[in-house]
């Protein structure tokens, strides 16, 4: 699977870099990565568990953060995150996201990097219903305001609402699993 992955991302590159669709707008924003029809026919074999996404950088943007969050015994902690330093002005990363594990890929032209939560210990499993939300359009990105990218959530509950992305930490849930962006222009507590 994760040769599999790996050959996705080459190809996907390869497409990214060749059919470039990208405005050069000044303000910064994400939003989900537009592919071809050839593309979009490989990427349905990964049955959503993996959403590409185009970040546009400002100059005052210097270091960003990529942050899993987990919803258990009552609270969403903060399992693992991912510094670093914008080294462009476009930028293309990618999540993959379970019920149980997330991967996170950065991606350029020389290839791509990956993180792997692979033991997130959620409670999905006991879930009677479960939903999930993420980033399906251009979203501004303003400096020290954390970005929701991916939600997903579940209850023991006869119901549930619908996922408000900018309040996911809210939801009224048993067990969740999120992936958030934040961008400074100052420096992240390791």
């Amino acid at each position: 699977m994760k040769k599999a992955i790996s050959v996705l991302l080459a190809l996907l590159l390869a497409l990214s870099v060749t059919a470039c669709s990208e405005t050069n707008d000044e303000e910064m924003s994400i939003q989900p990565s537009e592919f071809s029809e050839e593309t979009l026919e490989v990427l349905e074999l990964f049955d959503d568990e993996i959403q590409f996404f185009d970040i546009s950088y400002e100059p005052s943007a210097k270091y960003q953060k990529l942050s899993v969050w987990v919803y258990r015994d009552g609270q969403w902690k903060e399992e693992g995150k991912v510094l670093g330093e914008p080294e462009r002005v476009k930028e293309k990363i990618a999540v993959g996201l379970t019920e149980t594990s997330c991967v996170l890929y950065g991606v350029d032209e020389t290839g791509h990097c990956e993180y792997r939560y692979p033991e997130l210990n959620t409670d999905f499993d006991k879930s009677m219903i479960l939903t999930e939300s993420k980033i399906d359009k251009k979203t501004s990105i303003s400096l020290q305001k954390e970005i929701p990218l991916w939600v997903k959530v579940g209850t023991n509950a006869n119901q549930i609402q619908s996922i408000d992305m900018e309040n996911f930490k809210k939801s009224e849930c048993d067990t969740g699993v999120a992936v958030t962006l934040t961008v400074s222009d100052q420096p992240f507590e390791s």
